[in-house]
């Protein structure tokens, strides 16, 4: 096919960036309609700093990002930031909409503002990616920045970063490290200081969006060596790096009180618990082919991978073989490329260096793989792909003239990668709509990921106890049961320490099937591997009072109350079974034994005036008692307060009344 010559001067910047811009919303249109999925609940949906807004900017800034009733990490304040500027300005829409409410009329939600703001990001990090290729590539024809640019914008791997609300950190993190290469490239150009504060400053930008930007340190220099920089400003910038990123380790610890807490699961990784660093190797060579095949053309996406969608590799495993034949020839190869500053050099550096940070080799990482990880070095991957079409179509890339001429197959071709990219990242869009759409879909081809099946019945058990309390004679409901049943029972067959979802099983034949003796098997193996479970211990203290095992029922309340004694609802259960076994002063004992080393009494002291007041005629002044030590710890508490009004006014105490509207 005869070669077509392209004039250059045509490809304006803002034609590019215009370009961009539409092209965004052909291919991401799709996901601003989505509403909130994995993770957002963590991080966005419900999250109480998030809630109050710009109110929240002190608290934000000395707050762990992830955070829960019993996990507490990470420090990501620019994205938390973000989120409560949202919140600010769009807080008064429905925070997301079902696919049946958006059916019945479709409004505009806080989860599609949120998606909207990801696609405006995912826009700005491309144009700037085009102007930072343009200046690493100054000496090759602009055909080259223009292609890598477009294979990135469109490739599939890409959706979980955009589609995904929480993944915004991987966004600001690229962004960052982005417009710090453009300013660190400046400097070396211009020797001008300010173009390195305003490197600092999106380093510092980045590192507060997700730690990982630390890899800016391996970047930085190994661009700025591609680009013939003095070595002089390279160890500039280095030195500037290495400051930065002990700053930020002070001001986080500055900012931030108390330590971190984060218990890790064994289907996160089993490389937490187990395995020596040649393990790591060999599963981190497991993971670079899983990279180099989702990178090649992604079909079987997933949210969430894991063990054991991600087994523990060895060298029976012929991934791992292949990565060896593949990524050591094309390492060395890569260095010896940069060092002789080829453009398909920096390209396999870019890719395997940030590769080598998360393929488990130097440190577990949390799903073993995601889509979102390969976010920034897929950069390298698209550099390198686009030279390799240049050179299997004869394209000479060094020539920096204006007009270049290019076969018509070699623009086939590139236009057919396009499509099929953009129609697969189209596609995947969708999957993200919500919690359900998106688990359900991925489980089709994770049938060996137990958090995949956990994250279906957790979200599938909450619609079911609706429908229950909507319909209950709907007969989708014993379906969803067997449904939860499968799936709790496939997470722990493929990690038998999964204790939730033990406990989860548990529940169902707790509350549905009623079937107690296989409850309590179930929840005994949560507390193997998790021995201050709390509703695991309630679940057991339940199904045995109701099979009339009454010592084992009143072992597990006590238990659970010794575990936690703010766990309020076990107390009407042990209520019930010291009532109806007699056994009321053997509850007062336990309870004062509890009460005295406990740092947590207050709940205790109420346990402990109710058992003294089911005796009316003796025990009132015990009862009173003990509710008046309950309210003397916790003078906020009103509902308590009454109740010792009404009990002041039965008993003749009129003048011991507290007045509960003042402030305490």
């Amino acid at each position: 096919m005869n070669k077509m010559t392209l004039d250059l001067k045509n490809f304006t910047p803002k034609k590019i960036y215009f370009f961009i811009v539409l092209l965004s919303f052909i291919i991401y249109g799709n996901s601003l309609n989505n509403e909130y999925a994995l993770d957002d609940n963590i991080v966005v949906e419900g999250n109480k700093i998030v809630e109050k807004g710009l109110k929240a900017i002190p608290e934000i800034f000395t707050s762990r990002y992830a955070k829960d009733s019993k996990q507490e990490y990470e420090y990501r304040p620019m994205v938390t930031l973000s989120f409560a500027i949202e919140k600010q300005f769009f807080g008064k829409l429905p925070s997301s909409q079902t696919i049946k409410e958006k059916q019945r009329k479709d409004k505009l939600t806080q989860a599609n503002v949120s998606h909207f703001i990801n696609l405006f990001v995912y826009i700005v990090s491309c144009i700037f990616l085009y102007k930072f290729l343009c200046l690493l590539f100054k000496n090759n024809s602009l055909i080259l920045p223009l292609i890598v640019t477009l294979l990135f914008f469109v490739h599939p791997i890409h959706t979980e970063a955009v589609s995904n609300i929480k993944s915004r950190d991987e966004l600001f993190v690229f962004l960052g490290i982005i417009l710090a290469l453009i300013w660190y490239i400046r400097f070396s150009e211009t020797n001008q200081y300010k173009y390195l504060l305003f490197g600092a400053l999106a380093v510092f930008f980045a590192l507060y969006s997700k730690r990982n930007a630390i890899m800016i340190i391996g970047v930085a220099p190994a661009v700025l060596y591609y680009l013939r920089a003095n070595y002089k400003k390279i160890g500039i910038v280095l030195l500037s790096l290495v400051v930065i990123f002990i700053a930020s380790i002070l001001i986080k610890r500055g900012l931030l009180s108390g330590k971190a807490t984060r218990t890790f699961m064994f289907f996160e990784n089993p490389l937490f618990f187990q395995g020596t660093f040649k393990d790591r190797i060999l599963v981190g060579l497991y993971c670079s082919w899983f990279y180099l095949e989702m990178l090649f053309y992604p079909i079987k996406m997933s949210c969430y991978y894991g063990y054991n969608q991600i087994p523990m590799a060895d060298l029976s495993y012929w991934r791992v073989w292949a990565a060896i034949l593949f990524f050591i020839p094309m390492g060395i190869y890569g260095m010896f490329k940069l060092y002789k500053r080829d453009a398909i050099g920096i390209g396999i550096v870019l890719w395997f260096g940030i590769m080598l940070g998360v393929i488990n080799v130097f440190f577990p990482i949390v799903g073993i793989v995601a889509d979102r990880f390969s976010y920034a070095f897929s950069l390298g991957f698209c550099i390198v792909f686009a030279v390799i079409l240049f050179k299997l179509f004869k394209i000479d890339i060094a020539l920096a003239n204006a007009n270049s001429k290019l076969s018509g197959n070699f623009l086939i071709t590139v236009l057919v990668i396009l499509v099929l990219y953009s129609g697969r990242t189209i596609a995947r869009n969708y999957d993200w709509h919500d919690y359900m759409t998106l688990y359900t879909t991925d489980i089709e081809h994770t049938q060996e990921s137990a958090k995949t099946h956990a994250l279906i019945a957790n979200t599938l058990y909450p619609m079911v106890i609706t429908e229950i309390k909507n319909n209950p004679s709907s007969p989708n409901i014993q379906k969803d049961i067997n449904r939860l049943i499968y799936h709790f029972k496939e997470a722990t067959r493929i990690d038998s320490t999964y204790s939730s979802s033990w406990n989860n099983l548990g529940s169902v034949y707790v509350n549905y099937v009623r079937d107690y003796n296989l409850a309590i098997t179930y929840c005994k193996k949560a507390i193997v591997y998790n021995p201050v479970y709390l509703e695991a211990h309630y679940n057991i203290a339940f199904s045995y009072s109701q099979l009339n095992n009454i010592d084992s029922a009143y072992f597990y309340c006590i238990r659970t109350i010794e575990i936690d004694p703010d766990y309020v609802k076990i107390y009407d259960l042990l209520n019930s079974i010291v009532i109806k076994n007699k056994i009321v002063e053997r509850g007062i004992d336990d309870l004062k034994r509890i009460a005295d080393y406990t740092q947590k009494p207050k709940n205790v002291f109420v346990g402990l005036a109710n058992l003294y007041s089911i005796d009316a005629t003796d025990n009132y002044t015990k009862s009173i008692e003990y509710f008046e030590k309950a309210y003397y710890l916790d003078k906020s508490d009103n509902v308590l307060c009454q109740h010792l009004n009404k009990l002041y006014q039965s008993t003749g105490r009129q003048s011991q009344i507290i007045d509960c509207s003042q402030k305490k």
